[in-house]
């Protein structure tokens, strides 16, 4: 367990060591590389920036309008099909979109429900079992110069409601908690 814990405390600076040792062994000039991946990693981060903000905006928008509540009471019966708590709305209906928005809704419905909860478990099963799948589709599809991603975000959306449904089930035939 010891030396688990050591590979995981000291992860970065053995990582660094090996890429080090790796470019001596390997005659490459590594701080020139470093500086080439630090100019290519600025030039990405320019070009997606405009995306990025777009979808902090628009997540900004959905939380500030209240239309997240709206559109939580309206799927409430299908939620209740499902059995699924209606606490759990927010996360499921921004999961696909924001990550930290919806790391933030987990915090917060543990906070209040505690993390041993029903609603605690199904809420970190399903930040396990989905993915932002709206905001990687974004990315990616900007970085590429793909315009059409219809298909991409449909089976992705997909994927995230088998997640959440998985996820329910799981706890509700015991197999987490």
């Amino acid at each position: 367990m010891r030396v688990i814990e050591f590979f995981s405390k000291n992860a970065i600076l053995i990582f660094i060591l090996i890429v080090v040792l790796f470019g001596i062994r390997e005659k490459k000039n590594i701080f020139s590389l470093f500086l080439n991946g630090v100019i290519e990693g600025e030039k990405m981060v320019i070009e997606l920036f405009p995306t990025l903000l777009a979808l902090i905006v628009a997540v900004g928008m959905l939380n500030s309008s209240g239309v997240i509540e709206i559109i939580s009471k309206i799927i409430s019966p299908i939620l209740n099909f499902f059995n699924i708590n209606e606490a759990l709305a927010p996360l499921i209906l921004l999961r696909p979109i924001s990550g930290s928005t919806t790391t933030a809704i987990a915090t917060s419905l543990m906070s209040k429900y505690g993390p041993d909860s029903d609603i605690g478990l199904i809420a970190s099963c399903i930040m396990g079992a989905t993915e932002t799948t709206i905001y990687v589709a974004s990315i990616y599809s900007s970085k590429v110069k793909i315009k059409d991603i219809k298909e991409v975000i449909i089976i992705g959306l997909l994927a995230d409601f088998v997640g959440v449904v998985i996820s329910v089930i799981s706890y509700n035939i015991g197999i987490i908690g």
